[in-house]
């Protein structure tokens, strides 16, 4: 048991940042020993430790030669009685003493982290939970702004797609009544153009005898205004005649007939005159309607663009809420196995714990020397692994490599603590 506890000595002599373990093996022989002249002191076994009267320290410091007087010393020190044992030996048990002091603190250190770790995970694990019902909620809502959002666009959409097509309807009636008033305005520019070429001239009978077919071409062109004006054909037939003859050859009916036939080519000018005035108040009436219809697409397509950035902002809005969500349930998924390292860590810091005081229990028996069974079969074994007493006068070699080959136990606890 005493080789078996010396692992856990080397193994805290220098931690993993340099820093060298507090061990005070400096320690002078006593007055009992100097008396004796420099000569062993008697152990059972017949072991002889020869005294020291100055140890190195920065031998002891360095961990192989610590190793080395640790492996030598503190067995044999726990062999010897309690009332017998050298300063010597008593300071070899205090640095053991000391250095599973440190190491049972780092173990309590362990477990207290890892519970520390495992409530913590816990806490993360109920905050992500209770995060992920919010943010589901959130991406519900968010859902809810989106199609909402979407209903109020396709309805702006449908306004929109109404008022352009409203407008484009008054653009080509304003087109339409503007070709109009074009087309009646050219119409009586040109009827009264012709009237004014082949009126006076057959009304003043102004053609010579040796012209009479510019005459009758003369008349055809008045039959064609006539036709235009609207004009009986009895008046038509009758102004073929009735412009044949010169103004003082003319009858009775033949001059009726002339003054009728002016009269209704005069009628048909006014008359297209006012269809003039009729089509450009159409025209009129016509594009303030279409301006109207404009401001109504201008106000529509803002609506529609207000819209669809409502649109847009909603949909960013709920794809983050999702890819919240998303997160959330990840991480969740993720605590299972973190929780299962945590605990299994847990566990082995406990175990470690538990084999390292079991140990320990084993080491302060031998320390105190208390009787047990187990301790007496263990000294036993002790005793047998001892090689021969050195002779007199040379120091005594303990064999260490029993003692490593069985302190890979609490080795194994030191390390982990």
């Amino acid at each position: 048991i005493g080789r078996a506890v010396l692992q856990a000595t080397t193994a805290r002599q220098i931690n993993d940042d340099g820093r060298q373990a507090h061990f005070d093996l400096l320690v002078q022989a006593d007055s009992r020993q100097a008396g004796e002249g420099g000569q062993g002191h008697a152990v059972p076994g017949g072991r002889k430790l020869r005294a020291r009267h100055e140890v190195d320290v920065r031998v002891l410091l360095a961990q192989r030669k610590l190793h080395q007087q640790l492996a030598s010393a503190l067995p044999v020190a726990l062999q010897t009685n309690k009332d017998d044992r050298h300063a010597f030996e008593n300071s070899v048990i205090k640095a053991f003493e000391d250095a599973c002091g440190d190491a049972e603190k780092r173990c309590k250190s362990a477990i207290e982290a890892a519970k520390v770790a495992c409530s913590k995970h816990e806490e993360e694990k109920a905050g992500s939970v209770a995060n992920l019902e919010l943010a589901e909620k959130k991406a519900a809502k968010a859902l809810e702004q989106k199609n909402a959002a979407q209903g109020f666009h396709d309805q702006k959409q449908a306004e929109k797609e109404k008022a352009e097509t409203a407008l484009k309807g008054a653009e080509q009636a304003s087109e339409a009544s503007k070709a109009e008033v074009q087309e009646v305005t050219g119409k009586k520019e040109a009827f009264e153009a012709e009237v004014e070429q082949v009126l006076p001239v057959l009304k003043e009978g102004d053609f010579a005898p040796k012209d009479w077919r510019l005459r009758q071409k003369t008349i055809a062109r008045l039959s064609h205004l006539l036709e235009q004006s609207d004009a009986p054909e009895s008046m038509v037939a009758g102004a073929q005649l009735a412009f044949k003859d010169k103004p003082e050859s003319r009858g009775q009916f033949a001059v009726k007939t002339v003054e009728a036939t002016e009269a209704c080519l005069k009628t048909y000018s006014q008359a297209l005159a006012q269809a003039i005035v009729g089509a450009s108040e159409k025209s009129e009436e016509l594009r303030g309607d279409m301006v109207a219809k404009e401001e109504v697409a201008k106000a529509s397509q803002s609506e529609y663009e207000a819209a669809m950035d409502a649109l847009i902002t909603a949909d960013n809005e709920w794809a983050d809420a999702e890819s919240e969500v998303v997160g959330f349930k990840k991480s969740i998924q993720g605590f299972g196995p973190r929780g299962e390292d945590l605990e299994v860590e847990l566990r082995g810091s406990q175990t470690s714990f538990e084999r390292f005081q079991e140990l320990m229990g084993q080491f302060e028996s031998l320390r105190d020397q208390l009787p047990a069974p187990a301790l007496e079969v263990a000294a036993e074994g002790v005793e047998a692994t001892t090689s021969t007493p050195a002779a007199e006068g040379e120091e005594a070699e303990v064999p260490v490599e029993g003692a490593e080959a069985t302190t890979s136990t609490l080795a194994a606890g030191g390390e982990q603590a």
